[in-house]
């Protein structure tokens, strides 16, 4: 990936602490689901494109839609795919993933002082203290953008939308219906932890909390932490193969809880 005179913060994190460095255990556990399940990862909210080149390099069989609908992340994005030659694996759409399709506004947050170029965009207008300015995106559901594609199989979706991922989930019902697939999501401070639960009870999901020490598996309630902002939402019939999986991942503690 292109380091962007180091102000890109994924590859600046990942050169200067390496593999652990960002966002652990996300990118080892991620990493593992693929290889075990390599279907076609939805990657939403995919950045500069980390998590879908990751995908499409753990197993050959692997390929990724990454979905971004901010205009200069999407130049980035695609300049590093093509930097690779497994890129040719991984679909773009421009497109902001939500709980309706049409348009959508989309927040912008001001540009960082020190260069870095930034990536957070949301359509939760409160993701921010402060918004720099707001544009209309092209905007879909999961659902509509997974039939769009010809309804490939799924066995992963990676969701990172700076506070709207439930509307996103709100928006894939079909999808998770029919492929059953592993969610993570992250989970902010002012997330609507309602609507994640409900999602949860409705289609029969078990949350896995991951630290960088620890995946604490099956809370009895989602908790917002600061420390632990990325979790798994695993179908309950894939439970036991996703926690050999995490059994696997280095430095990984795994406590299941009754």
């Amino acid at each position: 990936m292109y380091s962007l005179d180091d102000r890109d913060q994924v590859v600046r994190a990942l050169r200067a602490g390496g593999w652990l460095s960002f966002e652990a255990p996300l990118p080892s556990v991620l990493t593992r689901l693929v290889r075990r399940w390599p279907d076609t990862l939805l990657d939403v909210g995919a950045n500069t494109g980390f998590y879908s080149l990751l995908a499409v390099t753990a197993h050959r069989g692997a390929r990724a839609i990454a979905f971004e609908p901010v205009p200069e992340i999407v130049e980035l994005l695609q300049a590093n795919l093509a930097a690779n030659p497994q890129g040719r694996r991984v679909r773009v759409q421009a497109v902001a993933i939500g709980d309706e399709s049409g348009t959508a506004a989309l927040h912008l947050p001001h540009a960082q002082a020190d260069g870095t170029v930034e990536t957070s965009a949301s359509l939760d207008p409160g993701f921010k203290g402060t918004i720099d300015r707001v544009v209309e995106a092209r905007a879909d559901t999961l659902d509509g953008a997974w039939t769009s594609a010809g309804r490939p199989p799924v066995s992963v979706v990676k969701i990172d939308v700076e506070g709207a991922e439930p509307r996103v989930l709100a928006g894939a019902s079909e999808l998770i219906e029919a492929c059953r697939p592993v969610l993570t999501v992250e989970v902010l401070r002012d997330a609507d932890l309602d609507a994640l639960e409900a999602l949860q009870a409705r289609h029969r999901y078990v949350d896995v909390t991951l630290s960088p020490a620890e995946a604490v598996v099956n809370r009895p309630r989602l908790v917002a932490d600061d420390l632990a902002p990325n979790h798994l939402l695993v179908p309950w019939e894939r439970l036991a193969e996703v926690v050999d999986e995490l059994h696997y991942v280095p430095r990984l503690v795994v406590t299941l809880l009754d």
